[in-house]
């Protein structure tokens, strides 16, 4: 009488550089049904014995983590120890926005970081200032938008494993107003600008330059006036989004 010699199926699992515990692993036959059952130790280890050779179909799975399934054929003694990388599951996603307009804000640099200080995964909002980042792994992150004239901003997230969190961030975006004072066709050399908001508070000021040219930066979205100290003001209004206004002055 001939036995058929029992093989063990042994490995590890791991996400990253990191070995995961208390990973379930099932093995199936070709038609569905249990053969094995175990689950790793603090080491990622795991091991299956008794198994009769054959093909199976080894499921593994965690919670946080995507499952992985893959088909393994069992031989005699000795089967190589089986390596398996599972990806976390955790995602976030939200809209990048300006704080003043409420508009989204595209193209913003969307970076999560890990507790230890190392970038996890980074994207680019879209057009209608949505990102989405998927297959962290931690248990918190802080989440960071930048973009070219804005500050960055920056926001503490807890997870939780294997579900979608929801987080928009808002950015405080700059822009620049630049234009000419001229009187009689000429520039005004030396002439102190002031530009107010809606309510007629002085947000910033400058004086123009040799060449008449003045320029305001780091102005955040809004309407604006745009006036000059001098006997007879010149006022221009400053609608939202207006990167360049000139300002007309009537002689005495």
């Amino acid at each position: 009488m001939t036995t058929t010699a029992e093989v063990t199926l042994t490995g590890r699992v791991s996400s990253g550089r990191r070995a995961l515990a208390d990973v379930t692993l099932t093995l199936t036959d070709r038609v569905g049904a249990q053969v094995a059952r175990a689950r790793t130790g603090a080491d990622g280890t795991f091991r299956l014995g008794s198994l009769a050779p054959g093909n199976y179909v080894l499921i593994v799975s965690r919670a946080g983590f995507q499952p992985h399934a893959t088909v393994v054929a069992l031989e005699a003694e000795p089967v190589a120890p089986l390596d398996v990388t599972l990806e976390p599951a955790t995602s976030v996603r939200g809209v990048v926005r300006d704080r003043h307009s409420g508009q989204p804000v595209a193209t913003a640099a969307v970076t999560a970081v890990g507790p230890g200080g190392d970038v996890i995964a980074s994207t680019v909002s879209d057009p209608d200032g949505g990102y989405r980042i998927t297959g962290i792994d931690a248990g918190e992150i802080t989440l960071v938008a930048a973009t070219p004239g804005a500050d960055p901003a920056a926001a503490v997230v807890p997870l939780g494993s294997g579900r979608e969190h929801e987080v928009d961030l808002v950015l405080d975006t700059h822009s620049t107003l630049t234009g000419t004072v001229t009187a009689d066709g000429r520039p005004v050399a030396g002439l102190a600008l002031e530009l107010r908001d809606l309510s007629g508070r002085r947000v910033a000021g400058t004086v123009t330059g040799a060449d008449g040219t003045y320029r305001f930066d780091r102005l955040t979205a809004g309407q604006y006036t745009l006036t000059n100290a001098t006997a007879r003001p010149a006022v221009a209004p400053i609608a939202a989004g207006v990167d360049s206004a000139d300002l007309v002055l009537e002689r005495p």
